[in-house]
């Protein structure tokens, strides 16, 4: 559903109303409960399946609720078919009756172009809610991007914290990000839009296999979903819980580990090794997974021999009975 076949909207009314008899109006309308009465909601929206039926949700719950709703759409250009993506986002704020702001980016080709790209959209859907005055960003991230996320940080070695994958809300650069379709499907998204009849984009980029995240998409989780019906949505809940247990163990290694130390090694030694591994990575956020953990290890041992850890830029020096953290020229 792409291309100028993509501009015939349906009758708005009658959309609204199937989009707000569906479950999925349930999650964003909980997580617009604590967003003040009559505040601006921003959408970030990009033309595709996940976050048009969003958009369609947030104006069927806002059409019953205190919220104004706005969309938002960052051409990456990277694309030859971004600006079409961009005049769709356009078309759908029109039919839905709502502002959109449309911001195009200038990226230079190079190294990490994704992450600068990913960097830079964060950055100007965060200066469109401060602009227009929305307290909140709603992001259309569902189960499976939720299990797929997981699945990657899973084999880099992740720590509990990034292993639990996304949260359904933060902080973003002063704006606060909510992510109310976290434990639904995809296909309960897509299924939703097409009861609607209402079109979307399709982003060929996500057919891609030759990337991490593309593979396990199209070759890992259709396995998954085989062996268990329904498995990203039983994952995205199980990272749920894995949050709380991360944050958890991030309160207990602030307890013990706080400023350069030094820190009683006996004391230190009688706290989860996760919980010394996440107070490590908060103290030298550069340090890698692999040197946390002989950090961790150094700490934990019987050996009273004095040993000193590469952590990014830094080094911890772990004695007898204290540890401390120094410079790494120390």
């Amino acid at each position: 559903m792409s291309g100028v076949a993509a501009l015939a909207f349906p009758e708005l009314k009658r959309a609204l109303r199937t989009a707000s008899r569906s479950p999925l109006a349930r999650c964003v309308h909980k997580s617009l409960e604590a967003c003040p009465a009559g505040s601006v909601v921003l959408i970030a929206a990009s033309g595709g399946a996940d976050s048009t039926g969003l958009a369609l949700l947030a104006c069927a719950v806002a059409s019953r609720g205190p919220w104004q709703v706005r969309l938002v759409t960052v051409d990456h250009g990277l694309r030859s078919a971004s600006a079409s993506d961009a005049d769709f986002v356009e078309s759908c704020a029109a039919w839905l009756g709502v502002p959109m702001d449309r911001v195009r980016l200038s990226l230079q080709s190079g190294a990490a172009l994704a992450a600068r790209a990913r960097t830079a959209r964060h950055q100007a859907i965060a200066d469109a809610a401060k602009a227009c005055g929305a307290p909140v960003v709603l992001m259309a991230h569902h189960a499976q991007d939720q299990l797929e996320t997981v699945l990657m940080r899973l084999v880099r070695g992740a720590g509990a914290k990034a292993a639990a994958g996304m949260p359904s809300r933060r902080r973003m650069r002063g704006v606060q990000l909510l992510r109310p379709l976290l434990e639904r499907s995809r296909e309960e998204i897509r299924a939703l839009l097409q009861r609607a009849e209402v079109p979307w984009r399709e982003d060929p980029s996500n057919a891609d296999r030759s990337k991490p995240r593309g593979r396990i998409r199209h070759e890992v989780l259709p396995v998954l979903e085989a062996m268990r019906s329904g498995a990203a949505v039983r994952a995205s809940r199980s990272a749920r819980r894995l949050q709380g247990a991360a944050k958890a163990l991030r309160a207990q290694a602030k307890r013990h580990m706080t400023g350069e130390g030094p820190w009683s090694r006996a004391q230190l030694r009688g706290v989860p090794s996760e919980a010394l591994a996440l107070a490590l990575h908060r103290l030298v956020r550069a340090a890698s997974e692999a040197h946390v953990e002989r950090a961790v290890e150094a700490i934990r041992s019987a050996n009273v021999r004095p040993r000193r850890c590469v952590l990014g830029s830094r080094q911890l020096r772990v004695e007898a009975k204290w540890v401390r953290l120094e410079d790494a020229q120390s």
